[in-house]
């Protein structure tokens, strides 16, 4: 399984810090999350910054990233600034 960490405004939607999951890509995991924690999340899972194991998705292949059972997911709600 997949280690998931969550971050900020991300971790307080879900009232977790850490989960496992099964999912065997990104965008699974993305699913998976909406259906665990409903709308509370689901604001955040098409804007989020996701790394696996370290590395930003969009330097992957985006949402079909493949995850394995040794992979480190960490999602971080969009930044904004100026």
């Amino acid at each position: 399984m997949a280690t998931v960490k969550l971050y900020s405004t991300i971790r307080l939607a879900a009232g977790e810090k850490v989960l496992e999951s099964e999912a065997r890509t990104v965008g699974e995991l993305l699913k998976e999350l909406e259906r665990r924690y409903g709308e509370k999340i689901s604001r955040y899972t098409s804007r989020c910054i996701v790394l696996v194991n370290g590395k930003n998705i969009s330097l992957l292949q985006g949402k079909r990233t493949k995850l394995g059972p040794d992979d480190q997911v960490s999602l971080f709600p969009p930044v904004a600034g100026g």
